[in-house]
């Protein structure tokens, strides 16, 4: 027979143990609701995040949205440009500059800066254009990404173009960042597939996001504290993956709807842009929608 005096206590401590695991979790809560900005997310040198809407795609892959949406964290939303294409991509400088791509078609994409209120061209880029990293020294020199050619290019802010790395395996690709020691990690948004360049300017497969929704897989990705965390466009999930290339679910269901709270139980509706606001700690992300709006989430990492 079992004696009770002893289970009891045993059960309450499973339990305060579950629901304290639980509650160390990160929370994810949503933003901005019923939201247009479903593309690439940035975060300024203020903490305002930027986002682009790129709409849904039209028959070239271009998509259909004109607006740049700048967002402060307590969710108000300014609409800063509709006068653009599409925008894939983006990236803002220490002088608060930003950067974009004009989505125009698979065959061309344009290199946009927004500068004082203006928008100017900097170069036209073969192919259909990804996410943008801004040069560690910040000398006017971009790395863009290519989601229909198999290259990562080098532009600088003359509007020259030089090749960065032609491979194969960068076919498809969307994000781009730094980690660590300024090594740049290129993510593959029909693979799955993370990779790390190295001194030679090779590529080493770091890690690889589950594919759920073939040829769908990441959207783009970002560095904080050793981490990289990549949107899981097709599973509806946010994965955080070790420099030593170990992939864990961080936050998300896998359930398709927009549902808030703790990481585990938390939900996404194909979760796309994403960054990080390291002074306040907050992992923000756009969510694609599939053509509806949808909302700007974020994940605390205190």
């Amino acid at each position: 027979m079992y004696n009770l005096n002893r289970v009891f206590p045993l059960l309450f401590l499973l339990i305060s143990m579950k629901t304290v695991c639980q509650e160390t979790e990160p929370r994810v809560h949503t933003l901005v609701d019923n939201f247009h900005g479903n593309g690439s997310v940035v975060v300024g040198p203020n903490g305002n995040v930027f986002v682009n809407e790129y709409g849904t795609a039209n028959p070239d892959i271009s998509g259909n949205g004109k607006r740049i949406f700048t967002v402060s964290p307590k969710g108000k939303v300014n609409v800063i440009s509709n006068s653009v294409s599409g925008a894939v991509g983006n990236a803002i400088d220490s002088d608060g500059n930003y950067y974009f791509n004009n989505g125009s078609s698979y065959l061309s994409s344009d290199f946009m800066q927004f500068k004082n209120n203006k928008i100017r061209k900097i170069a036209t880029l073969e192919g259909f254009s990804g996410d943008i990293l801004i040069d560690a020294d910040n000398n006017g020199l971009f790395y863009i990404t290519n989601y229909t050619l198999p290259v990562i290019r080098k532009v600088y802010i003359n509007g020259s173009v030089e090749d960065f790395i032609k491979d194969e395996k960068v076919k498809g690709a969307t994000g781009i960042t730094y980690g660590p020691d300024n090594i740049i990690f290129i993510s593959n948004f029909t693979t799955g597939k993370i990779y790390r360049v190295n001194v030679d300017k090779n590529l080493e497969e770091l890690a690889s996001i589950p594919v759920v929704y073939p040829g769908y897989v990441i959207g783009y990705i970002t560095y904080f504290e050793n981490y990289l965390y990549a949107t899981g466009y097709g599973s509806n999930k946010i994965y955080r993956i070790s420099m030593k290339g170990e992939v864990k679910e961080f936050a998300g269901s896998g359930n398709y709807q927009t549902k808030d709270g703790i990481a585990s139980k938390a939900s996404f509706v194909t979760p796309n842009g994403i960054d990080v606001d390291v002074k306040n700690r907050r992992l923000y992300i756009s969510q694609n929608g599939n053509g509806k709006p949808a909302s700007l989430r974020y994940i605390d990492l205190n």
